[in-house]
């Protein structure tokens, strides 16, 4: 038990390190926007660290997510990267390529993506001002601002459930939860900021996953005993199950890295979306050759391991169906 509880403790204090060194890159990217004279909206944990809903430690971080408007998000980059971050692996149509660094990782935003405010277009700053969803932070130089809680909320929705609902190995649903939870999602006023934040995700996330993310954090935050839901079919128990069998199941895993194929949100026609999976998933950057096969000994080496992708990729599936297959006739271990 003194080791379990050392180990706990050591993992909290690295967590708050962490947590201090994306505080600190939040005043630098700051800065940063304040002298291009651009508003920025920080994301996920540093707006939940922002907003004072986290203890110290509780919850670890390695990048920093920010918001700016699309028109200035190439300034931004441009003016971060002139303070030696680098750029490494592939920009998405919502945000710009990563920018990696000594003190960690910053990504530039141009929409929160998923989240629609009246419209069929994936929300920016400006429309987050307009609908009176920011919270400004006035302690830091220029404009500077966090989502309100319930925009906050339909961003981890679609983050958590859209985007990696199917892919728990990249990221835990429990962290959602958590993060759920911290804004208030939980509590018996919660009801409404979820119905809000449903609303703008419906598109993406059905209001079933929404209705069983709420009883789900219900029911952690209240401590129920959730030991006798392994029979339930509730939307609740089936999420839990779900989020504990993606990171503990090894075969379970395996088997929902078919759902690559699956819809994800997306402001273009969904043909271009296929399109540019299909050719970010094939024709590899070298970053994401470094990241997937380890570094090559020469330019030559990235050229044979980009010709070689298809097959690997055809391996995989194949390796990855006979899983799915298995599972679905004996379920998960």
């Amino acid at each position: 038990m003194g080791a379990a509880a050392a180990g706990f403790a050591l993992d909290q204090t690295r967590a708050a390190a962490g947590g201090l060194r994306i505080l600190d890159l939040v005043g630098r990217v700051a800065a940063a926007a304040a002298g291009l004279g651009l508003p920025v909206v920080f994301l996920k944990f540093a707006a939940l660290e922002l907003g004072g809903r986290l203890a110290p430690g509780s919850r670890s971080a390695s990048d920093l997510d920010v918001l700016v408007p699309a028109a200035g998000a190439a300034a931004l980059q441009r003016a971060l990267a002139a303070t030696g971050f680098q750029a490494g692996g592939p920009a998405q149509p919502h945000h710009l390529a990563t920018l990696a660094g000594r003190d960690g990782a910053i990504e530039v935003h141009r929409r929160l993506l998923g989240v629609r405010i009246g419209a069929r277009r994936s929300a920016g700053v400006e429309e987050l001002d307009r609908a009176g969803l920011l919270m400004p932070l006035p302690e830091l130089p220029g404009c500077a601002a966090i989502p309100a809680p319930p925009a906050a909320a339909a961003h981890a929705l679609v983050h958590g459930l859209a985007q990696h609902g199917w892919s728990p190995h990249a990221y835990s649903l429990l962290k959602m939860i958590a993060d759920l939870i911290d804004l208030g999602f939980a509590e018996p006023a919660g009801e409404v900021p979820a119905a809000r934040a449903a609303a703008w995700v419906e598109r993406d996330v059905a209001a079933g996953e929404v209705a069983a993310v709420r009883d789900l954090a219900v029911a952690l935050a209240a401590g129920v005993d959730l030991s006798g839901w392994g029979g339930s079919t509730a939307g609740a128990a089936l999420l839990l199950r779900h989020a504990l069998a993606g990171r503990l199941d090894a075969a379970y895993e395996r088997s929902l890295r078919l759902s690559v194929l699956r819809r994800q949100p997306s402001d273009d026609p969904e043909p271009l979306r296929l399109a540019r999976l299909l050719a970010g998933t094939v024709w590899l950057s070298r970053a994401q050759v470094d990241a997937l096969y380890g570094p090559p000994r020469g330019r030559l080496g990235y050229l044979t391991r980009r010709l070689a992708r298809p097959f690997d990729l055809l391996r995989r599936l194949g390796i990855y169906g006979v899983n799915a297959w298995r599972l679905r006739r004996h379920g998960p271990v």
